[in-house]
């Protein structure tokens, strides 16, 4: 298994849903951090080729960049994309309704009376930050005019979220730009940064402005106030997975297919005003 960040809390929960799978019918998992780094993706995926392994899971760094080291795999054994994919892809897929879930948060910010939305994200060459922002922006068009002028695009880390919710509040102290009262952000590290920024500055969340992640990771239940977010089915994912390449070992001729599975949106205190009722946490 190559992931592109094993820092990120969220590929540990990954690889373990993955590994806990994979013993369970006998099989060993070997796994490689690309280091968000194409040339040392694709250097691992060459080195692992070598090694005469049976299969490989890959979740990419780059949804365009990546696609050649991806396709050379592939051709040579048996290749399943896991959350990140290229674009045209191995064939084999598995991961959730990017669309759905950010729908979900969105009908959840709304019902709470939020209005007037930012969206802070990660760079597009990662598929899932590209699915999550073009449902965000599908969304909301409509009903808030001039809402892509309220993206800020950078990385996923806990420093991206803090810096771009400051280049937020000072274009919403001028007079021509009023501050957003929700950020959507595209992962929970960018929201644990977001948090903190709004804290230093005396702003409260979620009464003034609400926060809300995604993954569900730790950093969600540490954060405080803790993070409204989406939680993946990361057990299915990797039961699906596993399922999936085996599958695909077995049977070298068989068809494209992709797994897509629903996840849930667990509402937590970033984003229930104090005078919404709510039992917390829930899930949607």
């Amino acid at each position: 298994m190559v992931v592109p960040d094993i820092a990120n809390p969220f590929f540990p929960a990954v690889i373990k849903a993955v590994e806990t799978e994979a013993r369970s019918v006998g099989l060993t998992l070997l796994l490689c951090d690309s280091g968000n780094d194409v040339a040392q993706e694709a250097d691992a995926l060459r080195r692992l080729v070598d090694h005469q392994i049976d299969g490989m899971i890959i979740s990419v760094c780059d949804r365009i960049a990546s696609r050649q080291a991806v396709a050379f795999t592939a051709d040579r054994l048996p290749l399943v994309q896991i959350d990140r994919q290229t674009v045209g892809g191995s064939g084999y897929f598995v991961g959730v309704d990017q669309v759905d879930s950010v729908n979900r948060i969105l009908r959840h910010l709304r019902e709470q009376g939020y209005r007037r939305y930012a969206y802070i994200t990660a760079g597009l060459e990662i598929s899932t930050a590209r699915q999550r922002l073009e449902a965000f922006v599908a969304h909301l068009r409509s009903s808030d005019p001039g809402v892509e002028r309220r993206v800020l695009v950078g990385e996923f880390s806990i420093e991206w979220g803090y810096e771009a919710t400051r280049r937020l509040l000072e274009a919403g102290s001028g007079q021509d730009e009023q501050l957003p009262d929700a950020l959507v952000c595209a992962d929970d590290l960018i929201a644990v940064g977001a948090v903190q920024c709004l804290r230093q500055r005396g702003i409260r969340v979620p009464d003034e402005v609400a926060v809300t992640g995604f993954d569900d990771t730790v950093l969600a239940t540490a954060s405080r106030p803790q993070l409204t977010t989406v939680r993946q089915p990361l057990d299915l994912l990797g039961r699906a997975a596993v399922g999936l390449l085996r599958r695909a070992i077995q049977e070298p001729r068989m068809p494209a297919r992709s797994t897509v599975l629903p996840a849930e949106l667990v509402v937590r205190e970033s984003s229930v005003r104090s005078n919404l009722p709510a039992k917390l946490p829930r899930t949607m």
